[in-house]
């Protein structure tokens, strides 16, 4: 005996839990299947860095108000402003500088901790009408013209108009779909960390592009200001290298690379090295499935738009099934689908190849090559009104 709802969502994280928000919120019967349990907020922070979560996100100021409309109360999230970015050519002179005060803006995004966010997704999913399965793993996956049907591991069954995959880089919606993804590896790894430094960060976020690969200090919230998520990209042999440094001479080799910008590293947390790859895929929607998030297209970390892509799919998806569910139409036809997908596949491509090119250019060592980045680099800083239209771009304010 089956049960059925409108949606199935699988995959609780930060894509799959704002999705379930907004179509709950669009009044449609929603059910999310998690393997994992609820994420519990924080308790009261002390002044270590083991006390972060290494995985942070730069969450744009389109995405913060995509989650206040879902019910989010913002003011209470634990986040950290940043008011400018600083962008450095590390093996050379050039710079860009963005800063909220020349935008008119309050900020230009905040970074969050992931289990912070998701923390507060969980906890408004527990208050709306939102069905969540915990600790439930997908065994079988069956469509036909008219519905799709889940079996789980536990042996319930589930229905609905449509399947939404939002299980990540390693999508077993996707699997099941059959649709071809494009990857390759970027041939770097990212080390991630966090770090107490003898300097506030003063509201900045700050990256440095490298000789093997970009380096981000990413402000942490704190009341002494003085906690910063580090992002080092470089490349494999290097990254290696580096995690077989001990913490002082990692740190020192820290300090050097950015610049002592924030003084001495005086303390860091344990490091994660993750293997960095692109993947794309071709297809969002198949056999009344449809990606959202990493499920369906994953990006270099050197400017942290992953998370924002993977939000505008929801909002996307989410004014699309809304629509269709008002002409009451099927929720899962290739017709209502494809709408999506069109909207959203070439702006991600769009920027799946500027960071693959932001990669190359600056992974590129030709004397003539550094001396043109660093001066396109200076001359952009100058040009003002074109700075303030990229900068609007990359905060959703277009």
């Amino acid at each position: 005996m089956s049960e059925c709802c409108d949606v199935l969502i699988v995959g609780g994280g930060l894509a799959g839990a704002s999705l379930a928000l907004a179509l709950d919120k669009q009044g449609m019967d929603v059910v999310v299947i998690e393997r994992g349990g609820w994420v519990q907020p924080k308790v009261a922070r002390s002044q270590a860095v083991d006390d972060f979560d290494p995985r942070v996100s730069a969450v744009a100021s389109n995405s913060w108000q995509f989650l206040g409309r879902q019910g989010l109360s913002l003011e209470t999230i634990d986040r950290q402003s940043y008011r400018s970015m600083h962008v450095w050519d590390g093996e050379g002179t050039g710079c860009v500088q963005f800063d909220a005060v020349e935008l008119q803006v309050d900020e230009l995004g905040a970074i969050v901790e992931n289990s912070v966010l998701l923390a507060a997704l969980h906890e408004r999913l527990q208050q709306s009408r939102v069905r969540v399965l915990l600790e439930q793993e997908v065994d079988k996956i069956e469509t036909d013209e008219a519905e799709v049907c889940l079996t789980m591991t536990s042996g319930s069954v589930w229905t609905a108009q449509l399947l939404v995959g939002a299980d990540g880089a390693l999508s077993t919606i996707r699997r099941y779909m059959g649709v071809d993804v494009v990857e390759w590896p970027y041939g770097q790894s990212a080390i991630v960390a966090t770090i107490q430094t003898e300097r506030a960060h003063d509201w900045v976020a700050r990256q440095w592009f490298l000789r093997t690969g970009p380096l981000a200090f990413l402000p942490l919230s704190h009341s002494s200001g003085q906690f910063v998520s580090i992002v080092w990209s470089a490349h494999e042999e290097e990254a290696e290298r580096l995690m077989q440094l001990s913490d002082q001479e990692f740190m020192r080799a820290l300090a050097s690379k950015s610049e002592s910008q924030l003084g001495a590293i005086t303390a860091i947390s344990n490091r994660t090295c993750v293997p960095l790859r692109q993947r794309h895929a071709m297809n969002y929607q198949a056999k009344r499935c449809v990606l959202v998030g990493d499920a369906a297209h994953t990006i270099h970390p050197l400017a942290g738009q992953g998370i924002n892509l993977g939000f505008a799919d929801v909002a996307v998806l989410a004014e699309e099934l809304g629509r269709a569910a008002q002409r009451r139409l099927d929720l899962g036809s290739t017709l209502v689908l494809a709408r999506y997908q069109r909207r959203r596949k070439t702006d991600n491509l769009i920027v799946a190849g500027a960071m693959e090119g932001f990669v190359r250019l600056f992974d590129h060592q030709d004397p003539a090559v550094r001396w043109l980045r660093n001066t396109g680099m200076s001359v952009f800083n100058q040009l003002e009104p074109i700075k303030r239209q990229v900068a609007k771009i990359a905060m959703g304010l277009t």
